[in-house]
C-alpha cells in the first residue's frame, strides 16, 4: 500500500503498466473479443499493482516472445532470503515468483492461438554493490501448467512443463525501485513424457519495488 504514498510515482507506475498491457493487446487482435473485455483485463491489472493486495515485495511485466509466438506476462515476488552468502562482493538471495502470461500465435491471431500459463518459480539472485545503479543476474527453475500441450508445431508433451531462466539487469532510484532486464527462458516437460518439444523466449522484464 505505500504506493498511495508517492502520487506521482504510482501515475508512472500506472501509465508504463496501461502501455504494456495495451500493446500486448494490440498484438493479439481477436474479432471475438469484446473491448470491454480488454478495458476491464487492463484496469483490473494496473489496480493490481496501484494496490498491492497480494503484499508482495515487488511486481514485474514482461514483454518479449520467439519462434512466431508473442508473450505478454505478469508477475509477482516475495522474499524468501535476503542474505544467503557474499561471492566476490556479489551478495546471493533468493525469492519467489508466481507469474501468468498469454502466448499468441504470430501466425494464428485467432483464440486457436493463444496458450495461457501460470508458473510458480524459486528465484536465486546475485546482486552487485549498492548505488543509484545496481547491477543485478538472476536464475531460477520452476513448474508451469499451460492450458494447452500442443501450440503451433510444437508438441510439448503435456500440460505440465518445468523452466528454466536466465536474466541480467539493474535496479534503479533513490531506493533500486524499478528493474530493467534482458530474460531467457526455456520450456520444456524435461521428458518426462514425449513428445517433448521444447520452445525458448527472449523477454524485457520491468519490476516496480514496494
Amino acid at each position: 500500500m505505500r504506493i498511495f504514498s508517492f502520487p506521482s510515482l504510482k501515475a508512472v507506475l500506472a501509465t508504463l503498466f496501461l502501455f504494456f498491457f495495451l500493446a500486448a493487446q494490440a498484438q493479439a487482435t481477436d474479432p471475438f473479443e469484446s473491448t470491454l473485455w480488454k478495458a476491464s483485463a487492463t484496469t483490473t491489472a494496473v489496480l493490481i499493482v496501484a494496490t498491492n493486495p497480494l503484499k508482495a515485495r515487488s511486481m514485474s511485466t514482461e514483454m518479449g516472445g520467439g519462434d512466431h509466438v508473442y508473450v505478454a506476462r505478469v508477475g509477482a515476488q516475495w522474499d524468501w532470503n535476503d542474505d544467503l552468502m557474499e561471492v566476490f562482493g556479489w551478495k546471493l538471495s533468493s525469492y519467489w515468483q508466481f507469474d501468468i502470461s498469454r502466448w499468441q500465435s504470430t501466425k494464428d491471431s485467432s483464440q486457436g492461438g493463444v496458450n495461457m500459463t501460470a508458473g510458480f518459480t524459486p528465484m536465486f539472485r546475485f546482486t552487485g554493490k549498492d548505488g543509484y545503479v545496481q547491477p543485478y543476474l538472476d536464475v531460477g527453475v520452476g513448474v508451469y501448467l499451460f492450458t494447452v500441450s500442443r501450440f503451433q508445431e510444437h508438441e510439448f508433451g503435456s500440460n505440465f512443463q518445468f523452466s528454466d531462466m536466465f536474466s541480467v539487469g539493474a535496479n534503479v532510484g533513490k531506493r533500486n525501485q524499478w528493474g530493467f532486464a534482458y530474460k531467457f527462458q526455456h520450456y520444456s516437460n524435461g521428458s518426462v513424457r514425449v513428445p517433448n518439444k521444447g520452445i525458448n523466449f527472449h523477454l524485457l522484464t520491468l519490476t516496480y519495488k514496494y
